[in-house]
């Protein structure tokens, strides 16, 4: 049965002028929650010499991330890549592991600690957009012979993970035979984020079934780590998670993250601001229940 949530809202408005004072109005945003139980998670992870403890961090966190998954017995596939996309090399964006991804129905925890550490060998010239674009194209998923076939499935949702130090450096070869650094120095060459979205978006019926989740380096305070704007702006496009790769503990930014996975969404964004906590009520069914739920899969939520 579909229950509908309302929530009403009393938004603010900012005046143009100094004249004006600020406009108080009545807005509504609309969404639905997720109407599948069926997510792709695809994890892209920096394998470069730099990583070791932030792979480590990712294994530790892992069970706050699967526990949402497995409360709401959502049905996921669990792949991992590697930032690594070099030309030359027949490995680049295959999944990895035996089997290549992990379902509901296997040893799914054990299974991805030896998937995500992938090793610390990898490419300083790391292409997370790059290598999930080749990772999820026709080419491997519709090819029998490719661990990659069948992972991504028509009605689920798909969820991308990256988890690196560095800035994305996809380029589709136009920084081809150019040193690492030219990843920053000119980041102007750089396959645009608009084009990778636009890409993701169509392996899906609908925009919103596809999210970003980033945990990278946010700014540069963090020495350990350069910001991954590129990244970050891609969460920005899907309200995805972002998270900080210089936190010492994860499990916070991995239950986010397992939220978004599990196709239960707990955070819906107004257009605009509400003045203050008192200016919205969520009710719950007809009998006017107060409460705060995080929805249930396929209800209507109305902010009005």
């Amino acid at each position: 049965m579909r229950s509908p949530i309302v929530v009403s809202v009393i938004v603010a408005l900012g005046a143009c002028g100094s004249d004006q004072g600020l406009g108080l109005q009545n807005g509504a945003d609309e969404w639905a929650q997720a109407p599948s139980d069926q997510v792709d998670i695809l994890f892209i992870v920096d394998d470069s010499f730099s990583m070791a403890e932030e792979q480590e961090a990712l294994s530790l966190g892992f069970p706050s991330f699967i526990d949402e998954m497995a409360g709401t017995n959502t049905d996921f596939h669990l792949g991992v890549i590697s930032t690594s996309f070099a030309y030359d090399d027949p490995n680049r964006g295959l999944l990895i592991g035996d089997p290549p991804y992990l379902t509901k129905n296997d040893d799914y925890i054990d299974g991805f600690i030896d998937r995500v550490k992938v090793g610390v060998d990898g490419s300083d010239k790391e292409k997370g957009l790059e290598a999930a674009e080749f990772a999820l194209s026709s080419a491997l998923q519709q090819n029998l012979n490719s661990p990659n076939f069948g992972f991504m499935r028509n009605d689920a949702q798909l969820l991308m993970i990256v988890v690196s130090d560095e800035e994305d450096c996809s380029d589709h070869a136009a920084l081809e035979g150019q040193p690492p650094a030219s990843c920053y120095s000119q980041i102007g060459d750089l396959w645009p984020v608009d084009e990778f979205l636009r890409t993701f978006r169509s392996m899906k019926v609908h925009d919103d079934h596809f999210r970003f989740a980033s945990i990278v380096g946010l700014d540069n305070s963090c020495p350990n780590a350069f910001p991954g704007g590129r990244y970050m702006q891609m969460s920005g496009h899907t309200q995805g998670v972002v998270g900080n790769i210089c936190s010492t503990d994860w499990s916070s930014i991995m239950y986010d993250v397992g939220l978004d996975a599990s196709t239960q969404r707990a955070t819906f964004t107004l257009t605009n601001a509400a003045v203050d906590d008192d200016s919205f009520v969520i009710t719950v069914d007809a009998d006017g229940t107060l409460s705060e739920p995080m929805p249930e899969t396929d209800d209507d939520i109305e902010v009005a």
